[in-house]
């Protein structure tokens, strides 16, 4: 697994993970409103802006409603352009998505929560998930794992997984009631409980065997 990124255009952010096989995978940065059409200012769109600076058509990309769950969805070309622009249109009740097809632009939203980009160079197939400490809890990491077995005869250990941007252990505090679901990866400082949100997906994909 790899957090590295190589920088582009202004608020766009390639993982040179998956550029070493010819796979497009970014994240944008704060420069970028990347938020639904229907939360942005009039003739304000940072999802067209990112999609058109990766050379992807921006109303083929497909993004989830995001429940902080633990669902999974199959994209195929029916897909194409759910939730590009607008929530009304996103893949309900999903966090996570998984595509064994080429040209399906796949998304998801984070603020505190993790963008987890999966890849599998054997099996040519791709998927995203949207991982806080609820689909951390709900086993996310470890069903997209499943998940990419299942749909495709993935191995584990042919997975490649880059953590995108989320809030890191400084800065996310937990209850107790939290903290305890993830033995190991929370401290407590003056008091407060913060919990490290990378260590317990990088543990979960461990655990399910990817390198």
């Amino acid at each position: 697994m790899s957090g590295s990124a190589l920088a582009t255009l202004r608020g766009v952010h390639k993982l040179e993970t998956f550029a070493s096989f010819s796979v497009t995978a970014a994240f944008s940065d704060r420069a970028l409103n990347m938020r639904f059409a229907e939360d942005l200012p009039p003739g304000e769109s940072g999802r067209q802006a990112f999609c058109e600076a990766l050379s992807i058509p921006p109303q083929d990309l497909v993004c989830l409603e995001q429940i902080h769950g633990a669902n999974i969805v199959l994209a195929g070309s029916e897909m194409k352009g759910r939730g590009s622009l607008n929530r009304v249109d996103a893949v309900p009740r999903a966090d996570g998505i998984i595509s064994r097809e080429r040209g399906i632009p796949l998304g998801v939203l984070t603020a505190d929560c993790a963008s987890v980009f999966f890849f599998d160079p054997r099996r040519q197939t791709v998927g995203m998930a949207h991982i806080g400490w609820r689909g951390a809890m709900a086993g996310l990491a470890e069903k997209m794992v499943a998940a990419f077995h299942n749909n495709f005869v993935s191995r584990p250990r042919d997975l490649h997984v880059a953590l995108g941007p989320m809030i890191r252990p400084c800065c996310y505090e937990v209850g107790e009631e939290v903290a305890s679901c993830f033995p190991g990866s929370a401290s407590k400082r003056k008091g407060r409980i913060f919990l490290d949100l990378p260590v317990v997906i990088r543990a979960a994909l461990v655990t399910s065997g990817v390198p």
